[in-house]
Parts: C-alpha cells; structure tokens; sequence
C-alpha cells in the first residue's frame, strides 16, 4: 500500500484581490530573507507521521505543494494531511480530487483538530490532538476494514515516545530552513493562539540525546543547515534549556526559535546562544497599545515596560530579535502603525513581523468575534495573518489594510534596512573585540 503524506499549499490561497495585494507589499521590501527563512519550512508533524507508518505501508511519500506538484496519475491508497487554518481550503480542494481517484482519506494538525466537523464533510477520518497514539489505532482499524470518523487524543505524550521524524523523506535542497520540534506546551494563554488548545499550558520537552540525534540526522542530509526549533516557547525552562545549549555548542548549524522577554532576564542562557548557533529569537510582542496588549494576556502586559529593555538585552549577546505584532485590535486607532513603525526602528529590531487580527478557529479570538458578528468571510485561505478577515473596532477595513502596507513599507525601507545593518555591525564587531 501507498501513502501520500501532503502539506498544502498556504501561500497564495486568498481571493485574486487578496493575492495581488500582497504581492505588491512583499515584492517592495528590503532585506526579508530573514522573513523568507522563517516561512520556508516543511511539515514537522507529516514527518512523524512517515516515521510512525514506515512498517505499515509499502511506500511513504511527503509532498509539499510549496515547492512541488502533485502528480495527478499517482494513486495513493491512503492520503494524509496536516494543516493549518491557511491551508484549509486548499486541503478541502485537494480531498475532494483524491476521493475522485479512490484514496481514503485523512488529516489532522491545528485546523482540523479546531474544526472537526467541518474537516469530516471532506476527509475519512479526522485526527484530533496529538496524533502518536491515535495514529496506531488508525492503521490497526484500517487494517481491519474497520476505520473510525474520529481520532480523538486523551493523554498527553511523552515527548520521548515521538519517534525520530523521517528527514530523508524532505527535498532538503529545496529549504532553507529544517524544523525540529523540541517541545510542546505554553505556559500563556493569548487570546489569538489556537496552539495551546491543542498541546497545552504545561511544558513538555524531548531528552537531549534524542534531540542531539535529531540534529545529527539533518546534518548528514544538510551540511551546515539553518534549523528552526518550532516551539511555542523553547526557553521557557531555564534548567533545561542551558543543558541543551551547552550540548550543542560548536555544533555546526545556525538555528532560531521562538520565546518571551523573561529570556532576557537569565544571562545564564545568553551567553550561551550565539556560541550554540542561535541567530534569532522570534518573540510575540503582540502589541505596544497597553489596553490591546492587556486584552490580549495579562503577562504580557506586565511586562510592557520591559520590553525596549529586553531587545537590547538579548541583541547585546549578537542575536537579532525578530518582533510580532498585530495591528488593528480592538484597543487600536490609526495612530498604532507609527507607533509600532517607531517602536521597531528606535529599537533596532532585527526583524519584525506584523499582522492584523486573524481569529483562527479554537481561539478565544474566534469565539469572541463569532459572537459579535465581526467575522467578514470564512474562506480559509484569506487567513494569512496579512488579509484582513475581520471587522476592525476603531479603524475602517481599508485604513487597516493602508496602515498595514505603509507599517511594513517603513520597516522594511531600504533606509531602516541600512540602519539595521550598521547596528548589527557593531554588535558583532563588539562580540569579536570580547573573544580576541
């Protein structure tokens, strides 16, 4: 038997309108390799999945249409997806093409775990939460001519039980970047954030022997690859986090990830970064509005006040930060685009990322504007983070989507763009000066 293991297409997947929109902001702006980096990225989960059904299936495949085209004369007995909110209306697309062929179909990931109901009108079987253990019982049902609709979690996975993802299914000259995922579990609660729905407050990590093979694998597949932790919150214990960096210090990779300011409070962990191949941290700023931030999580906005601080802090050990920001909520009139544009430049961010408010299905975000009639359309694939789906509270539609393309057009300014690199010059000659 054979299985198809796909990630569909994201990018792209709006309206006409939409699309060309976009192309016109991106294709304008200086110096986003960084950015490209950070969306360049196979299917974590899908590779996992390979490594659970190597002994079950006679062939497993992992097609990414980001960077390649399904063959329509293939017949996959089983094909399986995983995606995200973007991908959904791709996904649906493409389900209903296989079911055509006769494949039996299924999916899981963030969408379809929010969305269950919705997912069964195209797909067999619907995967809800972490897939290790119900991914079992799927191709012993399977096997028996037996199949379920629903695959639902109850436990929570050891993160050493995940087995070792199969990298060498990956087109690897084709990425910049690889992903390993660590961990799973954040301690925040954002209102946006679908993901700790799925895995959870509670911080649970892989063994670093296991993560140290994770890392050799790619390499022998990669020389001197760029690694992204996926993590929701990969700092977040301290404890652990210094043993792992000690471990792969040297290591012969760059690598970036995602965490909150309090890194900055733990010189422990800083000064073992940049020696360990870090590059950039990505850290959800959310907003600098106070009331929207507040609206947003509590934790956060306690620590508002700190974050010029914390920038400077991390940026001072040679690794860049790179910012998120969503603009347009509910606290927010026009005066927020200069006010994160300056924000971003007075502190050398290296990088920034900036949204409007997008409610993803299974955040309380979602819930919320459902309930007050604000969503503006349910195409899936308008849910890139920069399409405006929903119905601003203190701005109009179109000084949302002006505002977003003039944020962006500054930040991302070949003039910014210098001043960003002169910064990052004297961080990195200051560090050679130390070593020498």
């Amino acid at each position: 038997m054979r299985l198809a293991l796909i990630s569909p297409k994201g990018v792209a997947m709006g309206t006409n309108e939409e699309n060309i929109q976009t192309r016109e902001i991106y294709n304008h702006l200086n110096n986003i390799d960084s950015l490209k980096e950070l969306m360049s990225c196979p299917n974590s989960p899908l590779l996992t999945i390979a490594a659970l059904a190597e002994n079950f299936f006679d062939e497993v495949l992992y097609i990414d249409e980001e960077i390649e085209a399904i063959d329509w004369d293939e017949f996959y007995d089983v094909v399986a997806m995983s995606f995200m909110t973007q991908q959904a209306s791709r996904a649906f697309e493409l389900a209903n093409k296989f079911r055509e062929k006769g494949s039996y179909l299924v999916c899981g990931g963030m969408h379809p775990t929010n969305s269950p109901e919705e997912s069964m009108k195209y797909f067999d079987s619907v995967f809800i939460g972490e897939g290790e253990i119900t991914w079992f019982e799927f191709m012993r049902d399977f096997k028996n001519n037996s199949p379920q609709r629903i695959y639902k979690n109850k436990v929570e996975i050891d993160m050493d039980t995940v087995p070792i993802p199969r990298f060498d299914l990956l087109k690897m000259d084709r990425y910049k970047t690889i992903p390993i995922q660590i961990s799973r579990g954040c301690p925040h609660n954002c209102e946006f954030c679908a993901s700790t729905k799925v895995y959870g407050a509670k911080y649970r990590h892989k063994s670093i022997s296991k993560i140290l093979t994770e890392i050799e694998i790619i390499k022998s597949l990669k020389p001197n690859p760029h690694i992204y932790f996926t993590d929701d919150n990969m700092l977040v214990d301290k404890k652990f986090s210094i043993e792992l960096l000690k471990e792969i210090q040297g290591g012969g990779f760059r690598w970036m990830t995602h965490s909150d300011v309090s890194v900055a409070k733990h010189p422990e962990v800083l000064k073992l970064l940049f020696s360990s191949g870090c590059r950039k941290i990505v850290i959800g700023f959310e907003s600098i509005v106070p009331d929207s931030l507040q609206s947003l999580e509590d934790w956060k906005y306690k620590k508002l006040n700190f974050y010029s601080e914390a920038i400077g802090i991390i940026q001072s050990y040679g690794v860049g930060v790179w910012g998120t920001f969503i603009i347009g909520l509910d606290h927010d009139d026009i005066s927020v685009f200069q006010r994160v544009i300056d924000f971003t430049l007075e502190n050398n961010l290296y990088g920034a990322m900036i949204s409007v408010p997008t409610p993803f299905p299974g955040s309380d975000l979602y819930r919320r504007l459902e309930n007050e009639g604000r969503i503006l359309t349910k195409h899936w694939g308008s849910y890139t983070l920069w399409n405006v789906v929903v119905k601003p509270a203190k701005m109009s539609v179109k000084e949302l989507q002006e505002g977003f393309k003039h944020t962006l057009n500054q930040i991302y300014s070949n003039e910014a763009a210098i001043k960003r690199m002169e910064y990052f010059k004297k961080i990195y000659g200051s560090l050679k000066e130390n070593l020498s």
